[in-house]
């Protein structure tokens, strides 16, 4: 398995361990992946109004709830912004 193949199953693999059996995110799912999943990255993810802000942007659709396509496009801003940073060390 290439490492792209590895990183696109580790993506899966995280998303649905915090997604509930509906495999979509609630706020509280949400909230235990970014705190265990991006604690460093965001560090003030405990913090509720973050998270509110957080899932309020992700919740592209309005359902109430974040589902894969949505938190893929979580992960590729913060990837796309974490690149922008190590390119200008």
């Amino acid at each position: 398995m290439s490492q792209l193949q590895q990183a696109m199953a580790a993506l899966i693999g995280v998303f649905h361990k915090y997604a509930g059996e509906d495999q979509l995110l609630n706020k509280a799912e949400l909230k235990g992946l970014l705190e265990k999943e991006f604690g460093d990255v965001l560090g003030n993810a405990k913090d509720k109004n973050v998270v509110d802000e957080i899932f309020k942007g992700l919740d592209m659709d309005g359902s109430g709830s974040v589902d894969f396509t949505e938190f893929v496009t979580m992960v590729a801003a913060l990837a796309a912004a974490t690149n922008e940073l190590l390119c200008k060390k």
